[in-house]
């Protein structure tokens, strides 16, 4: 019964196939009208898709950041980490909690499963809160992180000028850079790091606050007190109502010093009696080198969910347009930018498709001496990887190296499906003895190959079923490969059987025009290609490009295109038996393949020994014959240090494991640690002498190092980290 339905399916599917060809044959207005509808679509999704440089690998997490300033780690422990990780315990989708209390603060990482909503993971972290704000000591509020990743950290600056110190750039970054920013649609946060945060610090003398009997806490409330403005009502003055308030808020040095700590007998006595007050900088626990020099900075980071690429070009056109409203000789310099190594992610697919078309079109045209069916199944490849974004688009599968290494590797069984189906219809066409029409001809051949075409694809489908079971970061990682390879075959096979053989039946025609009409009809082509073609580089481009000149370029590429034009107007479709190509091959085909068959045990060590090969260069050659260096340890021979064992060894070590692939950005990142007592001066006097050093490379452009944490729960990195 089993075996029963199983091919009535079979059979089923075939029909359904048939059916679908055939309509597709009968209906080429239909099947170009959709195609042209794909294609915009297409184009959509892939102008509107997420893109990143590399899949964001980072666990599904909400951050609890709470500032508790002065306090050691260990009383940070105690009174905040520990009651508020015991409220956090129980949230619904948790997977673990991790927690981490430093000098200061305390980050506590609540792990939620993969799939759990991010921002409903957020909001159950955030109730938790609410409930624990009465264990933890007055004053010390717990807060959400930004609700972004590590790998949202897409954007780092300077804030550079001459003439401004480290506090007023800082100054600068807080209150005016930083807010703007802020502001860009899909930035989460926008931290500071660097220079010094300018206050007011007061400096009591012990003597005279004995001398006037004021202690520490009078002085204490009555600067808390002050700084501050309180309202009243209003009151009537010839009938008009006038707003009363009190202005309190400090603006000077001066202001601090004439606060009133309290009165004696009537006499005031102010801060100034008791304490000095002056200007200076925070406390910090972070800093930014560039080359040697202190610098103010700041990192932008992106909200999760959010397109990276465009994100970073909505802050440049922000810079761009809050840079003239800076004060004068202040310029915002970009150390960190993503938008290259994205580019270039985009770029190893558009080489990709372009070489692979190229290819594709000279080994057609080798093989069938017939240029318009090579543009036939070249045509076939931009479609089914616009297919393959929508689908993308919709499951949102974002644009990365892994995505678009998918599509890469599914590039050549792309244009085999076209290949196959254009070839077996090309074969068919001149063989026609004129019994059937053409429509029948172009569809038996398609029939022909159809079945073996979804049975091949669908092969290769299901070996992809072991990586959609992968899990946490490795699932992260391979599923977008596996996703991106999958659409694109689908895509395959939807333009195999409904497109390509339309395009067969609509171009594999003899063109019967006379030599002197088919040139006359290209030239007039190329003329207006080259006026439009010249007229867009120009615009767009500038006045030359690989180092030629403009109308240079336009005249190849316009003479390209009569040469073709004339080409494909007058080639005829040859049977396989009349091409040389065709006959040539089988020549030297059937003789080898004789001889394989006489000679099989002598042809399969070649096999073999690419099999051993190839194990060597992947585990290494000492590995792959350590039974053989058994054998011989065991009668009593030793292998190990002969001369050819030795260098076979060092030859083929392996080539280990990685499970990031190797990217080339442009960028080194070094992370030296000192001892965690590393004072901020002592770190601060080595990040500078190791940027000045590096500088002094000449292919280095530029050096930025931060030490400790940028002002961001993101980073909760110690003094000694560089």
């Amino acid at each position: 019964m089993f075996w029963d339905e199983t091919s009535r399916n079979i059979k089923r599917g075939k029909t359904m196939t048939k059916k679908l060809i055939r309509f597709c044959l009968e209906n080429p207005f239909i099947v170009i009208v959709l195609t042209l509808v794909a294609i915009g679509w297409g184009w959509y999704a892939l102008t509107n898709i997420p893109v990143d440089a590399v899949p964001d690998l980072s666990e599904n997490q909400s951050i609890v950041f709470t500032d508790w300033p002065g306090r050691d780690p260990q009383t940070v422990e105690d009174q905040v980490t520990y009651p508020l990780t015991i409220s956090l315990e129980g949230v619904p989708g948790v997977k673990v909690i991790r927690y981490y209390s430093g000098f200061g603060f305390s980050v506590i990482y609540i792990i939620f499963k993969d799939g759990v909503d991010f921002y409903w993971a957020r909001s159950r972290v955030s109730e938790r809160i609410n409930v624990a704000q009465g264990l933890l000591p007055k004053g010390v509020i717990p807060v959400l992180g930004p609700d972004a990743t590590a790998m949202g950290q897409i954007f780092w600056y300077t804030v550079e000028g001459k003439g401004y110190d480290l506090a007023q750039l800082r100054s600068i970054q807080d209150w005016y850079i930083r807010y703007q920013l802020n502001a860009v649609d899909g930035v989460s946060e926008v931290a500071s790091v660097g220079g010094f945060v300018k206050q007011y610090q007061v400096d009591v003398d012990p003597n005279r606050m004995r001398a006037h009997r004021v202690k520490l806490s009078d002085v204490y409330m009555a600067v808390r007190r002050s700084n501050i403005d309180v309202g009243a009502k209003v009151i009537e003055y010839n009938g008009m109502e006038y707003i009363i308030r009190g202005v309190g808020f400090v603006k000077s040095v001066e202001d601090v010093e004439n606060i009133v700590v309290k009165a004696v007998d009537g006499t005031p006595i102010f801060v100034k009696n008791v304490a000095n007050v002056t200007l200076g900088p925070d406390f910090r626990r972070g800093a930014l080198d560039k080359e040697g020099a202190e610098a103010v900075g700041g990192v932008v980071v992106m909200r999760y969910g959010e397109n990276p690429l465009a994100v970073i070009k909505r802050v440049k056109a922000k810079i761009a347009e809050i840079q003239p409203g800076l004060p004068e000789g202040i310029k915002i310099v970009s150390f960190y930018d993503r938008t290259g190594l994205i580019y270039e992610t985009i770029d190893m697919l558009k080489s990709a498709l372009s070489e692979e078309m190229m290819i594709t079109v000279l080994v057609v045209v080798f093989f069938l001496l017939h240029l318009r069916s090579s543009l036939i199944v070249a045509s076939t490849l931009p479609l089914a990887v616009l297919l393959a974004f929508i689908a993308m688009y919709y499951t949102k599968v974002d644009s990365n190296v892994m995505s678009l290494s998918g599509i890469a590797i599914a590039i050549g069984t792309l244009v085999d499906m076209g290949i196959i189906m254009t070839e077996n219809i090309y074969t068919h066409l001149p063989e026609a003895d004129g019994s059937k029409s053409r429509l029948d001809v172009v569809y038996d051949a398609a029939v022909e190959v159809g079945g073996a075409i979804m049975t091949a694809v669908s092969t290769t489908i299901v070996a992809f079923i072991p990586v959609f079971a992968m899990q946490s970061q490795e699932g992260k990682l391979f599923k977008p490969l596996a996703w991106t390879k999958t659409f694109c075959l689908l895509a395959s096979i939807i333009v195999a059987i409904t497109l390509v053989q339309v395009l067969c039946d609509l171009f594999l025609k003899e063109i019967k025009l006379p030599k002197r009409i088919s040139l006359g009809i290209s030239a007039l082509l190329g003329v207006g290609f080259f006026i439009l073609l010249r007229s867009l580089l120009t615009k767009y481009i500038g006045t030359s490009i690989w180092g030629m000149p403009i109308w240079v370029v336009s005249l190849l590429a316009a003479v390209l295109l009569v040469v073709v034009g004339y080409i494909m107007t007058q080639e005829k479709m040859l049977p396989l038996e009349e091409n040389r190509i065709s006959r040539f091959i089988l020549r030297v085909y059937e003789p080898a393949i004789k001889w394989v068959l006489e000679h099989k045990l002598t042809f399969l060590a070649l096999p073999v020994a690419v099999i051993i090969l190839g194990f060597s260069i992947w585990l290494g050659f000492d590995t792959v014959f350590s039974p053989v260096r058994t054998g011989f340890n065991f009668v009593g021979l030793s292998v190990e240090q002969s001369p050819p064992w030795v260098y076979l060894k060092h030859k083929f070590p392996g080539i280990g494991r990685e499970f990031m692939p190797s990217l080339d950005e442009g960028s080194f990142l070094y992370m030296p640690s000192l001892l965690p007592a590393a004072s901020l001066t002592q770190v601060m006097e080595v990040i500078k002498k190791q940027d000045t050093l590096m500088k002094q490379v000449p292919e280095i452009e530029s050096v930025v190092g931060k030490l400790g944490r940028a002002e961001s729960a993101l980073d909760p990195a110690p003094l000694g980290m560089i």
